[in-house]
This record gives C-alpha cells, sequence and structure tokens, in this order.
C-alpha cells in the first residue's frame, strides 16, 4: 500500500506539472504568434476597422512619445493600410496590404518564409510583395512572378502591378492569411496619402499578459494627454483576436480539472495508506498510549511516515514530468496538425517559480489531508489495542 501510495503522489504531480507546462507553453507560442503578425497593441482611428484607406492618421513626435513612455510598451512602428483584391494566374483574393518600414519587427514572418526574401525597404522604392503561401496557391502566384491588385476609388477601379517577392507561412493559418507584405511607401501611393500619413501604430510590449491593461493606459493617456486632431483607439491583441484567446482560456479550465482530479487521487491513496498502516499497528499504539504518550505525539509519528511518502512521491514525479518536458522541447516527439492548432509541435514552458509553487501547494493539502485522518489514533482503545493481533 506505501508504494501504491507513492505511485499515485508521482503520477499526480507528474501529470500536473507536464499538464501546466504544456498550457503555458500553448499560450506563451500562440501569444508569440499574433505578435510576430499583427502586434501586442495597435493604435488606429477607431472608424479604420472596414475602410482604413479612408481613415488616416498623422504620425507625429507628440503621439510617439506617449506611446514610448506608456509602462510596458517596449517597442513602436508605423504602418499603412490598404483592403485590395490581388489576380494571379489562376484567381483573385481579397487580402489586406500592410505597408511597413525598416523599423518594422518582423523576424517572426521572416522564419517562416517558404521561398523568395521580405520587401526591400531601400530609398528607392520597390513594388514588391510578399504574399501568405495560402493566397499564393489559391491564385497561382509564386517568387518572382507578377500579380494585379485591383483598387475601387469610388466608382473607378484601379489595377497596379507588383513583383511578388516571397512567399511565407501564416503563423495563424486561415485567421492571418490574408496578410501581404509591403514597402510602407506603396501603401501611402495607392491610398493618395501623404508621407506623414498612416494608419496606425503597432506596439510591441514586455509582459503580454498585461496587454489589454497597457491597452487601456495609452487610451487613457491619449484622451488627457494627446493633443492633435486625430481620433485615435487603442486595442489589444486580444481585442482583435477573441475566438483564438478565448480558445486559449479554455486551456484554463482544462488545467483546473485535471488538478483538482490529481490532487483527490493523491490524496484518497494516501489517506487510504495511513490509515492501513495506523491499523496494522494498532497494538504498537496501544502501547505506547499505555506508556502514556499523547495521541497528538502518535499522530505526528505517522504524519511524519506520510511525509516521508510524500516526499519520494514528488520527487519521483518531479524527475519523470522534467524528463519527458525537456525530450519533448529538445527532439520535439510530439506533433500537431498546424493547421488547427497553429503550431507544429507541442509547445513546452519550463519555469523554476510555478513548479516549485505546485509543489509547495500539492505537499501541503495532501499532508494536511493525511494528518486530518490520523484522529484515528484517538479512537483506538488501550485495552483493546493490546489485545489485538
Amino acid at each position: 500500500m506505501v508504494h501504491i501510495a507513492t505511485a499515485a503522489v508521482a503520477v499526480s504531480i507528474a501529470v500536473v506539472v507536464v499538464s501546466l507546462s504544456v498550457i503555458f507553453g500553448f499560450k506563451e507560442q500562440i501569444s508569440t504568434l499574433v505578435s510576430g503578425t499583427v502586434a501586442d497593441i495597435t493604435i488606429t482611428s477607431p472608424y479604420a476597422n472596414r475602410q482604413p484607406e479612408l481613415h488616416p492618421i498623422s504620425d507625429n513626435e507628440a503621439l510617439r512619445d506617449i506611446l514610448v513612455s506608456t509602462r510596458n510598451i517596449a517597442h513602436t512602428e508605423r504602418y499603412a493600410l490598404r483592403s485590395v483584391v490581388v489576380r494571379g494566374e489562376n484567381g483573385a483574393s481579397g487580402i489586406a496590404l500592410k505597408g511597413v518600414d525598416a523599423e518594422a519587427n518582423i523576424d517572426l514572418i521572416a522564419e517562416r518564409l517558404e521561398s523568395g526574401a521580405l520587401p526591400r525597404m531601400e530609398e528607392m522604392r520597390r513594388k514588391e510583395i510578399l504574399l501568405s503561401q495560402t493566397i499564393a496557391e489559391k491564385i497561382g502566384a509564386s517568387t518572382n512572378s507578377r500579380v494585379e491588385l485591383l483598387l475601387l476609388d469610388g466608382d473607378t477601379p484601379r489595377r497596379e502591378v507588383f513583383k511578388v517577392c516571397g512567399i511565407y507561412r501564416s503563423a495563424l493559418g486561415e485567421t492571418g492569411a490574408e496578410l501581404a507584405l509591403t514597402d510602407i511607401r506603396n501603401v501611402q501611393k495607392l491610398n493618395g496619402w501623404e508621407p506623414s500619413q498612416i494608419s496606425g501604430y503597432a506596439c510591441r510590449v514586455v509582459d503580454t499578459d498585461l496587454a489589454s491593461q497597457s491597452a487601456d493606459i495609452v487610451n487613457l493617456r491619449l484622451m488627457h494627454e494627446y493633443e492633435g486632431e486625430d481620433s485615435l483607439y487603442a486595442r489589444s491583441a486580444e481585442e482583435q483576436f477573441p475566438v483564438i484567446f478565448g480558445w486559449l482560456e479554455t486551456h484554463d479550465v482544462n488545467a483546473t480539472v485535471i488538478i483538482v482530479i490529481m490532487l483527490v487521487v493523491a490524496i484518497f491513496n494516501m489517506v487510504t495508506a495511513l490509515l492501513i498502516l495506523v491499523l496494522e499497528r494498532t497494538r504498537m499504539v496501544g502501547i505506547l498510549k499505555s506508556m502514556g504518550m499523547q495521541n497528538s505525539t502518535i499522530r505526528q509519528i505517522f504524519t511524519l511516515r506520510a511525509l516521508r511518502i510524500i516526499a519520494v512521491g514528488t520527487a519521483i514525479g518531479n524527475a519523470v514530468a522534467v524528463g519527458l518536458l525537456l525530450l519533448q522541447r529538445d527532439l520535439h516527439l510530439i506533433k500537431l496538425d498546424e493547421s488547427g492548432y497553429f503550431l507544429s509541435e507541442v509547445p513546452v514552458a519550463l519555469g523554476v517559480g510555478w513548479i516549485v509553487a505546485i509543489n509547495i501547494v500539492f505537499v501541503a493539502i495532501i499532508l494536511v489531508a493525511t494528518h486530518l485522518a490520523t484522529s484515528i489514533v484517538g479512537r483506538i482503545k488501550v485495552a483493546e489495542a493490546i489485545k489485538y493481533n
């Protein structure tokens, strides 16, 4: 029974550590993908959601200073947007043409290049466009091919020819596949804007968990400190992608259920093992009581025995869990369907802080439960216990 209790504690702590590591890994990786594809916080006109080309804002130092000086914001870059239809040899598709400059952080997209290269941001403006693999396959485009951008200004359609400089794999599946990159000056020219006119700013934050709070702070500062004529609004990635972040929140429920179930299993087995230990030593308990030992002291003996079982089980469980997680992190043994999960393998997040914290909470709760179970010692009668075989 001692071995069974030890195994139950080991399995429970291992399952909890592995589950939380995977859940935290999912959150970190998905947040990184969203941040790398769009931004943690975007500042735009509140009317620019449907037709961004009709609602530019002014790029100015006063606005930049507010953003840069806001706590938790680490990087700010400007961008310009235009909704267009791109047409290739095999068809057409709507895309969001995003113009960026040399300051833009597009490392994630660079890492996911399937062919070609990123748009060049040089002194001479080049009509180059980076398409997602999904869009490229849909319209029949490839690297170095020419595509036609169709723009509707009023009742007059316009056509612009761009060269496909590269093709990348969307980090957010179908959700972000419509995003195409180009030089910001191309979008400004297509929109008929001045060089100082942009669609907005994209901000990267230090702590993604505080992105929503940071967006609220930016909105307050824009309301009270910004004196420009533009009407501006800051939105966090969570507000822009509620479906993705809502899906991540369901993992918190799963984690809670797993923790509760594993905790109940460990407590049940530990309490059962302890009761059996007490009953097996009923005669010993009676002898100790007849010699004047207090119930509290006898209970401490069994509690210390339980603590040893818990310690051994916890050590084994942590060793197994961390070992499995390191194997997954380094060797990527378990794969995922990227189209459904946005990731190609199960992610893991290892942190000494939360692992130690979950171990302390786990051990403390099990120890309290087992100590309460030792109250059976007080019900053992000395006369009956001494006769017990």
